[in-house]
Formats: structure tokens, sequence, C-alpha cells
């Protein structure tokens, strides 16, 4: 009697559990793929950032891009940030002649946004978006009327110190030991450290929108920070002690990291400091426009920066926290650098 070729039940199964074990193999090795051309991605928006950077200190006598100046008619600075300056640097020229920088912004916490800068406030750019971050490119600000407007983010902040000269608030004009605060005149001859061994631009993360409802477990630093006080003595607790040392002061939770690429003095602008390491296990902390930060990414392992010679380094979340504020400073006068 002839037989038919047909699969037995128990091969059919034998082979369904070979592909599995063949998928589960795969998809790690998928998933790093994606990470690393993210990555590569990520580090090219930083390196064209860099670009221009040198581009603009070129146009402008060697001058780096501020945090915005003054006359101070509302007790805050017109704070358009650096990379709205950067912006034709980057090929967006169109976009930066949405933006009249003579129109008073006013405090964020008294006024609103003028009407006439709403179309550039709300326009995402493709070059500060880190493509592996999850969070939404547009977002929306409830203004102290209560009308709502569309704000575009940034996961790229530039440096505003190392947090470790207890400046905090990058909008007050205080000079920072950093690059970039309000009225800053900072030069490449400014940087005596060496622009090899200064950051420029970090990485950090946007928020989602929505506060968490629950704050146990801790919730994701990457996507909250955290209303409390922002002073040397409270950050150095942090660093020494951990969240639990801090967890009591914190009075509420933000979810608006890196959510207005306009503004750069506001808490949720483009500009950060080296208060903590990076990707930090304790949330950014913020009270009123003042910020201690960490940089954070979505890539394993640290965060990429740009660094004011142009280049474009990886920092790890291990790096010595001596070293890593060494690298926020322009004229601090340290040895230390991120090879050693």
């Amino acid at each position: 009697m002839k037989r038919r070729s047909a699969f037995t039940l128990v091969e059919l199964l034998v082979v369904i559990a070979i592909i599995g074990v063949l998928i589960a193999l795969l998809l790690p090795a998928v998933q790093q793929a994606r990470e690393a051309a993210r990555r590569m991605s990520c580090s090219n928006n930083l390196r064209q950032i860099g670009l221009a950077l040198h581009n603009y200190a070129s146009t402008y006598q060697e001058m780096f891009p501020n945090n915005g100046w003054p006359p101070i008619p509302a007790g805050y600075p017109n704070d358009f940030s650096p990379l709205a300056k950067l912006l034709p640097m980057i090929e967006q020229e169109n976009l930066q002649n949405l933006i009249d920088f003579n129109i008073y912004m006013g405090h964020p916490a008294l006024a609103d946004l003028p009407t006439a800068l709403h179309p550039a406030a709300g326009t995402p750019v493709d070059s500060f978006l880190c493509p592996s971050d999850p969070g939404n490119a547009v977002s929306t600000l409830t203004m102290q009327s209560g009308a709502t407007i569309q704000i575009a983010g940034s996961n790229y902040a530039m440096n505003v110190g190392s947090g470790g000269d207890g400046v905090f608030h990058p909008g007050n004009g205080t000079a920072n030991d950093g690059l970039c605060w309000v009225a800053s005149k900072i030069r490449f001859a400014s940087i005596t450290d060496g622009t090899s061994n200064t950051l420029a631009f970090t990485e950090s993360t946007k928020g989602n929108g929505t506060p968490p409802t629950a704050t146990t477990p801790a919730p994701d630093f990457r996507k909250f920070s955290a209303d409390g006080t922002v002073d040397t003595a409270t950050v150095n607790d942090a660093l020494a002690n951990g969240y639990s040392s801090i967890q009591s002061d914190i009075s509420g939770w933000r979810a608006d990291r890196q959510q207005y690429w306009l503004r750069g003095s506001v808490p949720n602008g483009p500009t950060i400091n080296g208060s903590f390491p990076p990707n930090f296990a304790c949330p950014d902390l913020v009270t009123g426009s003042s910020k201690a930060t960490a940089a954070r990414s979505y890539h394993p392992g640290g965060v990429l920066a740009n660094f004011a010679d142009g280049s474009v380094r990886f920092l790890p979340d291990t790096v010595d926290m001596t070293t890593y504020r060494a690298l926020w400073t322009r004229a601090g006068g340290e040895v230390a650098n991120l090879s050693n």
C-alpha cells in the first residue's frame, strides 16, 4: 500500500520549535542593529550641531550663541535659545525667518508666548531629535491665560555649566563655568581647558507630557523630572546617597523635559548642566527656572556628546564624576579628560 508523504504532528511541532528558537536568537540581533543605526543617526545630528556652532562662531567674530539678552522688563530675559540662533547653520533659515528676535517673549509664569512666535515654536526640527527617543516631537503647552499651543522639543542641549559652580539658573544673567548664559560672550579663546576637553552639547531625553500617577516604584527619570530644592547641598546629597536621600524633598513631578527648543531659560528648554552623571538614578531637579540636570538617553550604557572641537564621543554612565565635571568647564584648569 502506497503511503502519503506528509508531516506528522510531532515533526510539525519540532519545526515550529526550531523556528521559535531561531526567532528568539535573531530578534536581539535585529534590535541591536536597529539601535546601532539610531545611535549613528543621533551622532550625525550632534556632529551637524557642532559644525553649526563652528560656522556660527566664524560668522560672528568667534562668538558662541548665548542664552538670550537683557534688558529684563518682566524679570525674565528674552531667552531665545542657542539652538534657535543656530538654525541657519543647519539649513533651517526659513524656520528662523519665522522668528522675530526683537519680540519680547515674556516671563513664562506671567505671560503667554506672543502669537507671532507660535508657528516657529511648534515646528519640529529633525536634526534636534534623537531617533532612539520614543517621545513625541511636538507637545502641548498650556500658557498662563489657559490657551494652549503646540511646542516642539529637542534631544540636544547646550552646556550651561558644570553644576559644581553653584549656578543652576540658566537665565538670570549670572555667568557659569560652561559655555552659555544670558548675554554671554564666549569665544573659542575662552576655552583654555582645550576644545577637545570641553563639552558643547549633550543628549537629554524628552518628557512624555503626562506626569506619573504613582511614584512607587520610582518613575522613569528619562521621562520625568522632579520639583525640589536646587542647590549645591541637595545635589551633593543625591550624588553621595542616591534617590532615597532626596525623595522626601520632592513636591511634585514634571513631564515636560526638553519640550521647548525655542526658549533656553525655561526649565523645559534645551540647556543643561553637569550636576549629575549620565543617566543618573535620580531625577533632574527643578525649582522655578533653576535646574540640576543629568545628560540622559535611550542608548544602552551612556549618552552621546558633542565637544567644542566638533568631535562626538560617547560618555559612559560609569564615567568618573571628577572627570565628568571637568568636561563641563571651559577654564577650570583641570588635567582630567575623557580618555583617562
